[in-house]
């Protein structure tokens, strides 16, 4: 039993899990999702920017010479500490002079020559004395001084030796002839001496390791000069008389008299390497963004230095290291400001559509600005006159920001503003005043732009721009403490300019953003006013009830947006285009009925409502077809919102006998949705209102007042404004703004005193009646309220 549930729950499950067709369509839901492609818009959008922001799209400066002259300006891109190489050499040839050449004392040289003249001499003493027989001393004494002293000797000299038997004194005189020499050192030749031995030169003792300076004029001996002074002092009186035993002592001190102050190179070189590695650089600094040539300038050694450093700079950037940090950072500020932005900021409300132009907007501006900035080197290379830095005061970044304004909103090109000059300055080497001049400039321009009823306010806004940027650059030059530089009158020109050409550019690209991107500007909002529109006409003619009723909509809305700081064009507009479903049954609707039989008296009022109801869906669909945009489609829409249509449901419900069950309220309700901006209720509230004050039999102030406020009142009771932005205060102003257009509309005129032909004056001297035509009047019945008709007067107040 536990095995069947066992298999019947697995079973269960296998038909509860989804299919590999399921899941995939899941997840490409999922992907539709507007989350999702906002995500993807996000992510896309820094990755790009990161690209366009990253080093390697920069141009490197080209190899120059000393001597050469600069074709552009040469910025540093960065904070760079640049070595100067000639004072850091200097310093380091200074500190190897300063270390002593050192040469090496061997004072064994001397022990040695002590140790074998006494030495041999004691002991060839010793064995002259013996005489040991049966050998031959002479002999074995020869052999024991060539192999001690190695000083080989004629047999005369022998002989002299064996007739003083090896007197100890024959060597103590040699040896006071080499000591005092030895002692003070010896080297091979003075001629040979370390060049740098004039200032000095160590001399250690090999055998103790101390050291001990000697400064010229030095106390040592080359050879020469030692051999001179052993031959000097020979001839010196001394205990040894006879010459042949003066030559033997010479030659003596002649064979043991050697350098023994020799020159240590390795030593030497080693400590000067030291003292060149402990000399530390000489650097200097150069700031971001410091100008290091203009155009005309001549290349000298330290520019080169400043050129080299920079060069090794870019050489040593760690590119892919610096756009993982540079995207890391794009993708936190986009995200935190989207954030941010999204949910404190009640209007930015984005859907993917408004994300994708936003950041299309984003990455051309920056992608050109880019383009514009490699093309500045061109140009400061053709006009020398004109700094390449002037350059960028004309290229427009205000452009943008005054396309979201006209496009979305201002909060929106609020946002894009910080972001866009940012990213602006953060291409320019992070300059902090590139950053406010484009912030500033984009911020009024999209603030002049914000009502575009007319295209000559875009050539305004671009003019306003420019003179900002005229004072914009004329207080950084002030601030510099140079206002009056030669680069001054270019960067103004540049900058009005500018601010100029911002304005063209947008009149060139708002048509193929509408085109691109279907929306509705200001702009587009202009052209569809034009009563020559085709569905306008066709208005005029198929429906003129439905014409006139929109126009004075119209003229109600646009009041009433003024009064409450809405879009007045847009409301204005909407209103002419609200009830262009009406088009496709005209005469099921009252005001183009006329004379005729109404239609709905052969209907049911279920079938009347689903008429009325259908000219809502049936004008999204023209609007559609006719591209009016979306914002007008989105007001056609909600423009009854969820609505009753009251007449034809008492009517329903005040059938005979009527299936009460039968009858539901919301079949008798449009579909909606309920208006969701100010415009849209504004909309709403002077249809209803301009509807039922046809109604009106005696359209008085206090009459008008008081319908006014009953609609109002209904309408807002009912609900329909509550997804909109209106306010009680907005109401408010919009029944005090319908009062007054309407109390206009249905102003009272005196009645005129009727007469008959005969008593028109006469015309004297035959005069030409034409010339004062007689006024005709047009000519209704008014009615009295308790006796019916009451005389004839005329209709000239409509």
């Amino acid at each position: 039993m536990k095995k069947f549930f066992q298999k019947k729950i697995n079973l269960n499950l296998t038909f509860l899990r989804p299919s590999n067709g399921l899941r995939d369509r899941l997840w490409l839901e999922r992907i539709k999702a507007p989350s999702y492609q906002k995500w993807f818009i996000g992510l896309g959008m820094a990755i790009l920017l990161t690209l366009l922001l990253s080093p390697s799209l920069t141009l490197h400066i080209k190899d120059y010479k000393v001597g050469d002259i600069v074709t552009k300006e040469i910025k540093s891109p960065q904070d760079l500490l640049v070595e100067d190489e000639k004072s850091t050499q200097e310093k380091r040839v200074e500190a190897d002079r300063s270390v002593l050449s050192i040469y090496d004392y061997d004072p064994f040289l001397l022990i040695d020559a002590e140790n074998r003249i006494r030495t041999t001499f004691g002991s060839l003493a010793v064995s002259s004395e013996r005489r040991e027989k049966g050998n031959d001393p002479i002999e074995w004494r020869r052999k024991e001084w060539e192999a001690t002293l190695r000083l080989p000797l004629s047999q005369k000299e022998w002989q002299v030796l064996e007739k003083e038997r090896f007197n100890p004194a024959i060597g103590e005189a040699a040896l006071r002839l080499i000591v005092p020499i030895l002692r003070k050192g010896v080297v091979n030749d003075k001629d040979l001496l370390d060049p740098d031995a004039d200032r000095g030169i160590i001399i250690r003792n090999i055998q103790t390791r101390e050291e001990r300076k000697s400064f010229p004029p030095f106390g040592f001996f080359d050879f020469k000069e030692a051999k001179a002074k052993v031959r000097s002092q020979a001839d010196l009186p001394s205990p040894i008389k006879e010459k042949e035993l003066s030559l033997i002592v010479l030659k003596i001190a002649e064979h043991f008299l050697r350098p023994n102050l020799t020159f240590n190179k390795d030593e030497t070189e080693g400590k000067k390497a030291i003292a060149r590695e402990r000399v530390k650089p000489v650097y200097f600094q150069v700031k971001r963004g410091e100008v290091l040539l203009r155009p005309g300038d001549r290349i000298y050694e330290d520019h080169l230095l400043k050129i080299r450093a920079i060069k090794k700079a870019q050489e040593r950037t760690h590119l892919f290291a610096m756009i993982i940090g540079t995207g890391l950072l794009t993708f936190l500020i986009l995200a935190s400001l989207y954030q941010f932005s999204t949910q404190n900021i009640r209007k930015i409300a984005l859907f993917p559509k408004d994300l994708l132009f936003f950041s299309t907007t984003l990455l051309c501006l920056i992608a050109f600005l880019k383009l514009f900035q490699l093309m500045t080197d061109v140009l400061g290379e053709a006009f020398f006159s004109i700094p390449s830095s002037s350059y960028l005061y004309l290229f427009p970044v205000a452009t943008g920001a005054m396309l979201i304004r006209i496009v979305l909103n201002s909060e929106v090109a609020i946002v894009f503003s910080l972001l866009a000059c940012y990213f602006s300055a953060a291409l320019m080497g992070n300059q902090l005043f590139y950053f406010i001049f484009t912030l500033v400039g984009s911020v009024m321009g999209a603030h002049h732009v914000a009502r575009c009823e007319q295209r000559s306010i875009l050539l305004k806004a671009g003019m306003i721009v420019g003179g900002i940027n005229v004072l914009m650059i004329l207080s950084y030059h002030l601030i510099s403490g140079n206002p009056f530089k030669m680069t001054l009158l270019f960067d103004l020109v540049m900058g009005f300019s500018g601010g100029v050409l911002a304005s063209v550019l947008v009149l060139g690209i708002v048509p193929i953003i509408e085109s691109l991107f279907g929306y509705t500007t200001d702009i587009k909002l202009l052209e569809l006013a034009n009563m020559d529109h085709p569905v306008l006409k066709d208005l005029i003619l198929q429906a003129p009830g439905t014409y006139h009723h929109s126009i004075i909509v119209g003229s109600l809305v646009e009041a009433a947006a003024k009064s409450i700081a809405a879009n007045p064009l847009l409301a204005r507009v909407s209103a002419y285009y609200h009830d262009i479903g009406k088009l496709k049954k005209p005469l099921y609707f009252i005001e183009n009925v006329g004379g005729e039989e109404n239609r709905h008296d052969h209907l049911t009022p279920t079938m009347s409502s689903l008429i009325l109801i259908s000219h809502v869906k049936d004008g999204v669909e023209m609007a559609r077809e006719n591209r009016l945009g979306e914002r007008i489609g989105h007001i056609i829409q909600q423009h009854h919102g969820t609505s009753l249509i009251s007449y034809f449901y008492q009517k329903a419900k005040e059938k005979e006998n009527p299936d009460m069950e039968s009858i539901k309220e919301k079949d008798f309700r449009y579909p909606g949705p309920k208006p969701q901006t100010k415009e849209a209720g504004i909309v709403m509230l002077a249809d209803s209102v301009e509807a039922a004050s046809r109604a009106l039999t005696e359209p008085t102030p206090s009459r008008i007042t008081s319908l006014v406020q009953r609609i109002t009142n209904n309408i807002f009771l009912d609900g329909q404004l509550e997804e909109c932005e209106l306010t009680l205060k907005d109401l408010q102003k919009i029944q005090e703004s319908f009062i007054r257009i309407l109390t206009a509309f249905f102003h009272q005129r005196i009645d005129y005193p009727t007469s008959t032909i005969s008593d028109l004056p006469k015309k004297r001297n035959d005069e030409d009646l034409d010339s004062k035509s007689a006024k005709t009047y047009p000519l209704k019945l008014k009615k009295n309220k308790k006796s019916g008709p009451k005389d004839i007067d005329r209709i000239g107040a409509s």
